[in-house]
């Protein structure tokens, strides 16, 4: 991402996020988002497809990064800065409790290192490990007099700022004065030529998808990043499955005994009793022929055990061999029937879909349920699962709801009203039957339900995980039942 495309994007967002609180910062592969009380601002720092884009909605699958969300957590967005045509990004950000203090939260969008950071006046903290600074670069709008056919594109990427290889190449006296035109408030309809690598243009270009705003082609190339990444992850769980699968199954071969070699175990047992006498007590191991073949054998022994235990060794080894051979090769068919299962490819025929929504429903860390009126309900899986989603999921404008006086799961309510409002009593009362339907009062009528906005609960630091103090508090009394 150049540092004119960033200016672009800022020109169309900068607004929307300033005044904003910070709430959390999420990561999942090398997708930032920075989750904000009226928005969530998604970052993608892959080298590939560098941007980001300003979104209504958040992601539940993405891991909170609370090194980097407490320190800047509440903390109010006051400016949007850019150097110039640098592509770097620095949200200012105020904290007034317990003292009132200025951050920055920097997004660099350099393409040998990008990179998020928290900077204060005396420590900064980086995600990834190389952060890079550069000198400032000449401004394209200053270069008033330039000849641009006397200029390569490499030199013009060296000393101009905001321009990458790609539109370096893409520049003539035409483009030139288009881009300055842009660059001084010019509307523009931003063109995807490719995803990965990510190539856009601000010039006419036939066989080019056209933008309506940088903010809805990020939103596009970076979702499908994200779709790509995970199946990227999905396949490598899947060959990692598959060869954890096959080293188990030759572990098990390795057990396997043919129907001679069991039988062989019974006739050492015969062969021990029947030439007792010519057995040393003390020996390690032995040599007697063996009445079938008429050749000689060596068996070992135990020298600490009689003759006759010897024997019994093998009779029981027999004995034991002989009911687990069969439960063996019940295993061997069922590893190899996990590994055919899989090797299929997503989406085949022979899957069940079912069981693919189960599977897919365990996976996710809070049962989710979405309202007629747009709202989601989120509820917690187990007492870890309840204090994530009470103390890291939920926004200070949520409503959480808990059956009283019994346990059970943190129903979180996320309306979808207009801010300083309150939810209707339908999405209440539907919420508080579901924070009935999973608690212990489930199969009983008439239950009391708690609730009280997120801003209003204390974590108990004495009580086990998942206990909350209620500051505020209303009850409202349902039948348990789920959403039809």
């Amino acid at each position: 991402m150049n540092g004119i495309y960033l200016h672009l994007l800022l020109r169309e967002i900068r607004d929307k996020l300033v005044g904003n609180h910070i709430e959390d910062i999420k990561k999942r592969w090398r997708i930032i988002e920075v989750v904000l009380n009226q928005y969530s601002l998604v970052i993608s720092l892959h080298p590939a497809t560098l941007g980001m884009y300003l979104s209504k909605s958040t992601t539940d699958d993405y891991e909170s990064l609370k090194a980097f969300a407490g320190p800047v957590k509440s903390c109010r967005i006051v400016d949007i800065v850019q150097d110039g045509f640098a592509p770097v990004m620095r949200m200012i950000v105020e904290k007034q409790f317990p003292v009132q203090e200025q951050m920055e939260v920097i997004i660099s969008f350099y393409h040998e290192a990008p990179n998020f950071s928290v900077r204060t006046g005396s420590w900064q903290k980086n995600i990834f490990k190389r952060f890079i600074e550069k000198k400032k670069k000449s401004s394209i709008l200053a270069l008033e007099d330039l000849d641009i056919r006397g200029v390569d594109a490499e030199s013009i990427v060296k000393n101009i700022e905001g321009i990458d290889s790609k539109m370096a190449r893409s520049l003539d006296e035409n483009n030139l004065r288009v881009l300055r035109s842009i660059l001084q408030g010019k509307a523009v309809r931003p063109r995807l030529i490719s995803s990965q690598p990510l190539y856009i243009s601000l010039f006419e270009i036939s066989d080019a998808m056209e933008f309506r705003s940088f903010n809805e082609l990020f939103k596009q190339v970076i979702r499908q990043l994200s779709d790509e990444l995970y199946h990227r992850h999905a396949e490598r769980e899947r060959s990692s499955h598959i060869k954890r699968l096959s080293k188990r199954k030759a572990r098990l071969r390795k057990k396997l005994l043919t129907a001679e070699e069991m039988e062989s175990l019974r006739r050492c047992g015969e062969m021990i009793l029947a030439n007792i006498a010519a057995i040393k007590r003390g020996s390690t191991s032995v040599e007697l022929t063996n009445p079938y073949t008429k050749k000689k054998m060596t068996l070992s022994i135990d020298p600490r055990l009689t003759p006759q235990a010897n024997a019994q060794r093998y009779f029981l080894r027999y004995k034991k061999e002989k009911k687990g051979q069969p439960r063996l090769r019940a295993e061997i068919a069922k590893v190899e029937n996990e590994i055919i299962s899989a090797g299929r490819m997503p989406g085949a025929a022979t899957v069940d879909k079912k069981t693919e929504v189960k599977k897919e429903s365990r996976r996710e860390p809070f049962h989710k349920f979405n309202l007629p009126s747009g709202s989601v309900v989120f509820v917690g899986k187990n007492a870890r699962s309840n204090d994530q989603l009470t103390f890291q999921q939920a926004r200070s404008g949520d409503y959480f709801f808990h059956a009283r006086g019994v346990e059970g799961a943190h129903a979180i309510l996320r309306p979808n009203i207009p801010k300083r409002q309150r939810p209707g009593k339908d999405e209440i009362r539907t919420t508080a039957a579901i924070a009935a339907y999973f608690s212990k009062a489930r199969k009983q009528k008439n239950v009391p339900v708690s609730f009280t906005q997120r801003k209003y609960l204390k974590k108990d630091k004495r009580g086990k995980p998942g206990t909350v103090i209620m500051m505020r508090e209303e009850v409202v009394f349902v039948d348990p039942a789920l959403p039809t």
